[in-house]
């Protein structure tokens, strides 16, 4: 008999990652607000739970994969959340972005409550998760870590654990975003530049796909040049937001300026207020079109959305 694994939050990510880890012949049970989304894991063998509670009644190992830290700790407080349920010495392992303060915290929370936590951010797109070819970083308790690699291995290509307590693989998992970020809004940029200087911008992109050897960032830069930010298997320009807000306050909090990552911020915020918070995060690239188009100046780094629209 596998491992007994409770999956809550089953968003795009989510259900792909608990669909793997059903193949992968271990025992899982589902909750999801939206109980609907859990009806195709439940085609496929899993049982659904009423609760956040009742899902983590039996598990060994409850993953989280929800949008925030309030998202979190609304599965798991209270009477019917996942701490009332979860036996001792058990393992919750939360793979969203979070700041490394709240991981932190959350393993806090855990050891007064008698269980274990890791956090296990993962760095791929939906459509890896589909294929098991994720990327996971764990840290935290170590004497958690072998049940959580033997978990993770279901849906990644690759697990990494990264020493330090709870916060450290959330710490790594915001440097790598931050490079992706970062290249996204240059790519856009430069595309943007060659248009107003009259260049093709598609003859930029034939070196992108020369230069960049992760399947990735050649597809960033065919989707900015194509203008094509359908999110699909993708990535949200909300949830990047959120990711990018959690860079900077973990800069801020060790004394280091980010200073792009102010920049992108604020052409996230300008992309969001246009409508576009559902599509790729990759149509930040369009505030760079939309601010020449209306002869506007970048925003300072501390100026709000509200200031960029009037």
């Amino acid at each position: 008999m596998g491992k007994r694994v409770a999956f809550i939050g089953l968003g795009r990510m989510g259900a792909a990652i608990a669909a793997c880890v059903l193949r992968s012949g271990m025992e899982l049970t589902v909750w999801n607000r939206t109980p609907g989304k859990c009806e195709p894991l439940r085609a496929m063998g899993a049982s659904v739970a009423n609760t956040p509670r009742q899902a983590a009644a039996d598990a060994e190992v409850v993953l989280t994969s929800l949008m925030d830290d309030q998202s979190i700790l609304d599965v798991l407080q209270g009477e019917q959340g996942v701490l009332a349920g979860l036996r001792r010495a058990y393992v919750h392992a939360c793979l969203t972005t979070i700041s490394p303060t709240f991981a932190n915290g959350l393993a806090r929370m855990h050891a007064a409550a008698g269980s274990r936590y890791v956090s296990a951010p993962v760095l791929g797109r939906p459509d890896s998760a589909a294929k098991a070819q994720l990327v996971s970083l764990l840290s935290g308790d170590s004497e958690a870590m072998e049940s959580v690699i033997e978990v993770a291995s279901t849906y990644s290509r690759a697990v990494r654990v990264v020493e330090g307590p709870a916060g450290s693989a959330n710490s790594a998992k915001l440097c790598l975003n931050y490079s992706v970020v970062c290249l996204i809004e240059t790519i856009g940029e430069a595309y943007s530049l060659a248009e107003a200087s009259g260049v093709n911008p598609s003859l930029i992109n034939d070196f992108y796909q020369e230069m960049f050897a992760h399947p990735a960032l050649k597809l960033y830069g065919n989707k900015i040049l194509s203008r094509d930010f359908h999110s699909g298997d993708g990535f949200s320009l909300t949830g990047g937001l959120k990711d990018v807000t959690l860079m900077l306050d973990a800069a801020r909090e060790n004394g280091v300026a980010l200073d792009i990552g102010k920049v992108v911020l604020d052409k996230m915020r300008i992309a969001i207020e246009r409508g576009l918070g559902d599509s790729d995060w990759s149509v930040l690239t369009e505030a760079t079109r939309i601010l020449r188009t209306h002869n506007l100046s970048q925003p300072a780094a501390n100026t709000t959305t509200s200031q960029v629209s009037q």
